[in-house]
């Protein structure tokens, strides 16, 4: 997320032209959803974002076109780095999966084992209501989360996936294990993966 401003707003016109199509009487909402994703990219980071990016991936249709998907599933992925007070991988993380159990969001959190070292993985879900000139509408979001110490540093990675698709979720787990289980740290020895207790894999995680 490390680019100027221009090439910024350059890369959101693209997505945007991507994702709603090159329809003309369709400009004004490319114009706005370009903006809305520049902003948001720039808030993110702000925060300490470091990598966003959206998936949408067509579903029950076939690759070559031949039949037409009859869906659209959306994901987002967020990676950002946050600071915490624990140079151990091992405690940093039983410290995380105990705060995480601890919030009142209704998720779930686990330690898990990764061949960067011990780390955390929390699940938890979100019921939107939107009310509509023909009724309400629900919505349900899911979240996973992916909380990886670094080793022998105050910091943690924190790899995010969220959607809206939930009927997609096993999909997006197995995409999210898959990034996880490729995180190294430079040349860092990898931790022992018997420092944590309960050390499941994140594939596993159900």
């Amino acid at each position: 997320m490390d680019v100027d401003e221009e090439t910024l707003d350059e890369q959101m016109r693209t997505f945007s032209r991507a994702y709603w199509g090159e329809r003309e009487e369709w400009e004004p909402l490319r114009r706005v959803f370009a903006a809305m994703q520049t902003a948001n990219s720039q808030q993110l980071a702000a925060d300490g974002a470091i990598y966003q990016a959206m998936g949408i991936f067509p579903r029950a249709g076939t690759a070559d076109d031949s039949t037409v998907s009859e869906r659209v599933s959306h994901c987002t992925l967020l990676v950002s780095i946050r600071d915490i007070d624990n140079p151990d991988p091992g405690v940093a993380a039983a410290g995380v999966a105990e705060t995480l159990s601890r919030t009142d969001d209704g998720g779930e959190a686990q330690l898990i084992a990764l061949p960067a070292g011990p780390a955390v993985v929390h699940i938890a879900g979100q019921r939107v209501m939107w009310r509509l000139d023909e009724g309400e509408r629900e919505r349900f979001l899911v979240r996973i989360e992916v909380w990886i110490p670094f080793p022998a540093e105050n910091r943690l990675l924190l790899l995010c996936l969220s959607t809206s698709d939930v009927g997609d979720l096993h999909l997006y787990q197995a995409v999210l294990a898959d990034i996880a289980d490729t995180v190294t740290f430079g040349d860092a020895p990898q931790a022992d993966d018997t420092t944590v207790e309960a050390t499941p894999s994140l594939s596993d995680f159900g």
